[in-house]
């Protein structure tokens, strides 16, 4: 008899559905991350430049997409106990993520004394997805006692 509570097992497609999908959320907020770095909105009109970001990451997305589908019969068939190497790379887009939402509010305008308020419950929001993520998904249990 199956138990009906046991997880169920993800194949690498699923997981680089995940990967590719928030990777594409948090592209334009890690771009954003490293133009505040340089400065690049001293040189450049940054709503020019965020309206040609958002095309590039659209393009992105569908050649991504296509790839991902034309490699899925592949992708279904490979599945790994545990995918701890694209649990940290999540963790990573996250905090560069959190980092790129700040500074884009800040190029729309935002007023800088509510940037701390703001970056808290990004944060916490973001722990909480990773926390979801990492249970559901990667199999990657950071909270569990051994």
């Amino acid at each position: 008899m199956i138990k009906k509570d046991r997880q169920r097992i993800y194949s690498q497609f699923d997981i680089n559905v995940i990967l590719f999908f928030l990777s594409m959320i948090f592209f334009i907020p890690i771009v954003l991350v490293f133009t505040y770095i340089f400065e690049v909105d001293q040189l450049l009109n940054i709503n020019t430049f965020m309206f040609w970001l958002l095309i590039t990451n659209f393009i992105l997305m569908l050649i991504g997409f296509f790839s991902l589908m034309i490699r899925k019969e592949k992708l279904i068939r490979q599945v790994k106990p545990t995918y701890r190497v694209e649990f940290f790379y999540v963790i990573l887009l996250f905090s560069f993520g959190i980092l790129g939402f700040i500074v884009l509010y800040d190029y729309m305008g935002g007023n800088r004394k509510y940037i701390a308020n703001i970056l808290v419950v990004v944060f916490v929001a973001s722990v909480y997805a990773l926390i979801y993520l990492g249970k559901k998904y990667f199999k990657f249990y950071y909270m569990k006692k051994k």
